[in-house]
């Protein structure tokens, strides 16, 4: 029962901009616009009031004529760097970013706020900092860069926690659950969600709350707290209903009939169903009429209502593929493909399998795709960013040349040879700093090779993990009905065709399980939800079935200080697995101890056997592969690895990370 509402999407908001409304604003008659248009006219001179004016404009008109609010924009920014107006220039940096947004240019935005960031940092002014931080994440947002957004909305948290108001640290903490949402760290978003619900004092706007609770009892729903999601479900049908929010309204019901059930429940669990369809068809909003659609299915496939449930399942599909939405789609068929089973169609149960594995194949394409886009983007601006700056660096060079050339000119006439030698030496100072500001920026670009290479290795790994997982598991389990439809049709009659047909049964399902083992070893799910600690545990548990190599696991301190950067668990991660699978490989030990120690700023890890040990000088090009790769991945860290070994005594590895700016909020 439980399994058929496991994979519901979670509803999720954003909160926009901190800077000013939150929604676009009308485009009717506006008296204030008009009035500020008329000053304008009259505001003949270049000074501090032009810009305010200005400004003031280039929000009026954001909705009704975004076109003039852009070119105000532009007018108020020179106008504010020729006057050196830092508070009015900071403040149309801010304008301009949201403008880009509204139109979807969410690079030009970033550079905007990142504008008025450096700005209001000058002024000290941290909230407005902050403000401009979460704005960052929201652009984020826009281009579904979601690890980037969480990285700015913590920023942003910590600082609001510091200078701001209830009301911004509560839109931060929300952003952030919903952002960790959408990264599956159910744990997390749990965590920010109902921090947001305790801060007091803030904005208790309706329909915002209504949507933080109902996204609470999705999730609670996920993690298997159906009492608490239905608790949070119905408080948000209550401030929905109070408002006469009736998609919110809608929203909860649906929720609601997912938890009940999930408890067995199914008729007040069909009541909800059918209250959610009729408030969707109500406003005639298409995705949520395909929702409740879809939940209705559900609910009757529960109650075993197969003839009802196909129907609804297929109004679902239908209005799946008119919007084209390949997820409603596979959900639906997948829904389908169930009903056909129970009642016996597996031919129909088969084709509708095959659907539904072809539309996971599009949708990992389509996300597989997506991140390429991304991180080629990602490095493409960044090389871009330390092209422009070196450019930069260069011309100011040549300018700082050619001024102190002018100078040796005209002083040249009275002290030539004084002037000539002060030159060499001012010349000769300016080409060693020039000489130093290249080799940073070519350290700089290694490293952001380096980090891109990794994020390239470990998403390689999620996405054959995921490929292995939902492609070739789906196809399996496509041989599985295959061979059970097939049974059906043969009738087979003799005790040596029924062990035939069991063993090659028996076959799919042992490599369903191989298949299974091989991908969630490509991308432990333990890693991602519970951290590093649990992972190594889950896979030291897994690489010694017949108890000949004896693990001793400490762990000291990691639980303090909140979970380490993402990066960092994955790099430690992939480098304590090489060094487990090399001692079960060659140490020939029958002991292994790891220990793992975190210290206020560094994390130690000691991998220590009893093995035959080896001389780490002595090995060949090929043997010192896994070390290198080891000690590059520790250099890409920061930190460094040491080897501890001679043949006949073991060996010894300990691993040293230092902790400063690596870690982020659990």
């Amino acid at each position: 029962m439980k399994r058929a509402f496991g994979n519901a999407a979670l509803l999720l908001f954003v909160t926009l901009w901190t800077v000013g409304a939150r929604a676009q604003p009308p485009t009717g008659r506006n008296p204030r616009l008009d009035s500020l248009e008329v000053a304008l006219k009259t505001q003949t001179r270049a000074d501090t009031n032009r810009v305010k004016t200005l400004n003031e404009l280039v929000w009026e008109h954001r909705g009704s004529n975004p076109a003039r609010s852009q070119q105000l924009g532009s007018e108020a920014l020179r106008l504010a760097r020729q006057l050196h107006f830092r508070i009015g220039e900071a403040k149309t940096q801010a304008l301009l970013g949201i403008l880009h947004s509204y139109a979807g240019r969410n690079e030009q935005a970033r550079r905007a706020f990142e504008a008025c960031i450096r700005l209001r940092r000058e002024l000290g002014d941290s909230v407005g900092v902050a403000g401009m931080i979460n704005n960052i994440g929201s652009t984020y947002v826009a281009q579904d860069r979601y690890e980037a957004a969480a990285r700015e909305f913590v920023k942003a948290l910590a600082m609001e926690e510091k200078y701001g108001t209830p009301q911004r640290v509560a839109e931060d903490l929300a952003n952030l659950g919903n952002v960790m949402a959408m990264l599956n760290r159910t744990d997390q978003a749990l965590k920010y969600l109902r921090q947001y619900l305790a801060v007091k004092n803030r904005d208790q706007y309706p329909p915002n709350e209504a949507e933080i609770r109902y996204n609470l009892a999705q999730l609670l729903l996920q993690v298997g707290q159906p009492d608490s999601a239905r608790y949070y479900a119905d408080e948000a049908r209550r401030l929905s209903e109070s408002v006469d929010d009736r998609r919110g309204a809608g929203i909860a019901h649906r929720i609601l009939a997912q938890v009940m059930a999930v408890t067995g429940q199914l008729a007040q669990a069909e009541a909800h169903a059918q209250t959610a369809l009729k408030l969707a068809q109500q406003l005639e909003d298409k995705p949520d009429i395909t929702l409740a659609w879809l939940t209705l299915g559900r609910v009757q496939h529960e109650q075993r209502n197969w003839k009802t449930a196909r129907a609804s399942l297929t109004i679902a599909l239908r209005m799946s593929r008119e919007a084209n939405d390949l997820r409603g789609q596979q959900q639906a068929v997948a829904a389908l493909a169930k009903v056909s089973k129970q009642t016996g169609d597996f031919r129909q149960a088969l084709a509708y399998q095959e659907q539904a594995s072809s539309l996971q194949d599009s949708l990992l394409a389509a996300e597989t795709t997506r991140q390429v886009t991304d991180i080629q983007t990602r490095y493409d601006t960044d090389k871009k960013d330390a092209q422009n700056r070196l450019q930069a660096a260069q011309l100011r060079t040549q300018q700082q040349v050619i001024r102190q050339r002018n100078v040796q000119l005209v002083a040249g006439l009275v002290i030539a040879g004084l002037l000539l030698g002060l030159g060499y030496l001012l010349y000769t100072r300016r080409r060693l700093r020039r000489e130093v500001e290249f080799a940073q920026e070519r350290q700089q670009l290694e490293r952001l090779r380096s980090q891109a290479v990794l994020e390239a290795e470990e998403a390689e790994r999620r996405r054959i993990g995921s490929d292995l997982h939902d492609g070739v598991g789906q196809l399996l389990t496509a041989a599985k009905l295959n061979l059970h439809a097939l049974g059906e049709q043969l009738s087979i009659q003799t005790a040596g065709q029924q062990t035939m047909l069991q063993n090659a049964l028996d076959v799919v399902d042992e490599s369903f399980r191989e298949v299974r083992s091989i991908s969630h070893n490509l991308m432990p799910n333990a890693l991602i939800k519970r951290g590093l600690a649990q992972a190594v545990r889950d896979f030291l548990s897994k690489i010694s079935p017949d108890d000949r190599l004896k693990i001793q696991l400490e762990v000291v301190g990691l639980d303090r200080g909140g979970r380490l950067d993402a990066t960092v668990e994955n790099v430690l991660f992939r480098v304590i697995q090489e060094l487990a699978q090399n001692i079960v490989k060659h140490a020939q030990a029958t002991q292994m101890t790891l220990q793992i120690i975190r210290s206020e700023d560094e994390l130690t890890i000691m991998v220590e056997d009893n093995g035959v040990g080896f001389d780490p000088a002595a090995l060949g090009a090929e043997a010192g592969i896994g070390l290198k790769n080891i000690e590059s991945r520790m250099a890409y860290l920061g930190g460094r690895a040491e080897f501890d070994s001679s043949p006949g005594r073991g060996t010894t590895v300990t691993l040293e990370v230092p902790l400063a700016a690596q870690t982020v909020a659990s």
